[in-house]
């Protein structure tokens, strides 16, 4: 079975976006670059701590910045899709430290860390600044 290697996200503010990912994984910029696209788009590749095999890429396309901020302010992410990146906690003390990461941070909180019904897990789900979805589990989720 293929292994998931990366997730892409476009986002509409780099900096703010990336402010956000460093601080709240923690992770590591290991790229930065211009792409020769039409859209002029900017690239930053992010490594999340511990997890040298796996990339968070944001993808931010200068020329088309203003729509992207507009679709993002206007449609509900519910309606966008349901697309995010999860991250498997060890212990439920680390889920709840990304819990007080986010909420220092001023991040929206989707879902409050809630216990799953029928099973011994648990889910949180913070938005970034441009509304993707970062969800940290613990225990038995995906069953």
């Amino acid at each position: 079975m293929p292994r998931c290697d990366h997730v892409v996200f476009r986002v509409a503010d780099l900096e703010r976006s990336l402010a956000f990912y460093l601080r709240l994984l923690p992770a590591r910029l290991v790229s930065r670059r211009q792409h020769a696209d039409r859209w002029r788009s900017e690239i930053a590749t992010l490594e999340p701590d511990g997890q040298p095999d796996f990339r968070i890429v944001l993808i931010m396309p200068r020329r088309a910045r203003w729509i992207l901020k507009l679709f993002h302010a206007l449609v509900p992410r519910q309606t966008r899709s349901h697309e995010h990146v999860g991250f498997a906690c060890a212990t439920r003390a680390e889920l709840e430290r990304r819990v007080e990461l986010a909420r220092a941070l001023g991040a929206r909180i989707e879902t409050p860390p809630t216990k799953l019904e029928g099973r011994e897990g648990w889910v949180f789900e913070v938005l970034d600044p441009d509304r993707n979805a970062l969800e940290w589990t613990f225990g038995s989720v995906h069953d």
